[in-house]
């Protein structure tokens, strides 16, 4: 595909290469995360320590600040959850450029906020600029970014918390990390209920047409809702999912969930897209993880097939999988791109050389 196509094209045929893509899926690792290299006028300025101007010491991918956007448009705030007695999350919301449709606007949530959000606001001015015929679809998405009120880009030890299940001290240990893990109930619950609550409150929503993005972990956590809460959002997008993660425990669920659907009749109650995205580059000597850095990018366990994607889960009906490999791409240097993708797939378009994936 040379372009965007609309998510209702079912006519499509079935894609070898996505199938092949995915089923022969190697595990990459996390390239350092690089701070968004564009400045909006729109955007507050970042100190020279922050960009890494001359002088300044070289920092990590989660040491370094978060960019701010300053616009009237967006607003941020903290947010708690009734079940939830620790700090609470900070919320970046960008309102529709223009008016709310009738039925409400889309909306993309975005894991990993500190982060995803800048780029998902730069993302979403560069679509107006290239692509006029979709400016009024543009204009009616609403971005929540789901972050921190650590001032971090990224935030490692409340990502891996929210993230992930429960993992075992020796799991844990052996990949570099003794960071707590298990909390993703709690964070599934506060994102189903007070995020969701709060954001209505704001702005009109169209409750069929909100979306999900994570990338790494993140990924993982946003398949994880479509395993085991499918109704929640319209749209999934996955960027490298660590599937890997507490020895591969999500393929359980995986297997579940079509297990379930096939029982069920083969197809979900209402339609839904879902778009895994892997990066392409891959370092030759990765680095042993340092203090701090973020260690999920320690591959499976060794002599393991690494785990992927279940290509059975373009024959669900009522699921439309899709995949694209950013071959120029890095684990870290994906986000700005996944993004971006998400923002189009969140207004049911199909990004740039997606293919969908459909068992024969």
């Amino acid at each position: 595909m040379t372009g965007e196509q609309h998510m209702n094209h079912s006519d499509l045929p079935s894609r070898r290469g996505a199938l092949m893509g995915l089923s022969a899926l190697a595990l990459l690792p996390l390239a350092r995360a690089q701070a968004p290299a564009q400045t909006g006028a729109a955007e507050r300025p970042r100190p020279a320590s922050a960009q890494g101007g001359a002088g300044a010491p070289p920092r990590r991918g989660n040491q370094v600040p978060a960019e701010v956007i300053v616009d009237e448009r967006v607003e941020s705030f903290p947010l708690n959850s009734p079940g939830h007695s620790g700090p609470p999350w900070q919320i970046h919301l960008a309102r529709p450029r223009g008016q709310a449709p009738e039925a409400g606007c889309p909306v993309l949530y975005l894991l990993d906020g500190n982060a995803a959000f800048p780029a998902a606001w730069h993302a979403l001015a560069a679509l107006r600029r290239q692509r006029s015929e979709l400016a009024e679809a543009l204009d009616s998405l609403a971005l929540v970014g789901i972050g921190y009120p650590s001032g971090l880009r990224i935030d490692t030890p409340r990502r891996y918390h929210d993230f992930t299940p429960h993992t075992a001290e020796e799991y844990r240990r052996a990949r570099g990390t003794d960071l707590a893990t298990g909390g993703r109930e709690v964070f599934l619950d506060f994102v189903a209920r007070s995020l969701r609550q709060a954001i209505a409150a704001r702005l009109p929503v169209d409750l069929q047409r909100q979306s999900l993005c994570g990338h790494s972990l993140g990924g993982l956590f946003t398949m994880h809702v479509l395993f085991n809460r499918p109704e929640l959002f319209r749209n999934y997008i996955a960027g490298d999912p660590s599937f890997w993660w507490n020895g591969a425990s999500v393929m359980q669920e995986q297997a579940a969930f079509i297990a379930g659907v096939r029982a069920a009749g083969g197809q979900l109650a209402s339609p839904l897209g879902l778009l895994v995205e892997h990066s392409g580059r891959v370092r030759e000597e990765p680095a042993a993880p340092a203090a701090g850095d973020a260690p999920e990018r320690a591959a499976a366990d060794p002599g393991q097939r690494p785990a992927a994607p279940d290509p059975a889960l373009g024959q669900i009906g009522h699921l439309q999988m899709w995949h694209r490999r950013l071959e120029d791409a890095s684990h870290g240097s994906m986000l700005g791109p996944l993004v971006a993708d998400a923002v189009l797939f969140a207004l049911g378009q199909i990004p740039a050389h997606a293919q969908m994936v459909r068992l024969s």
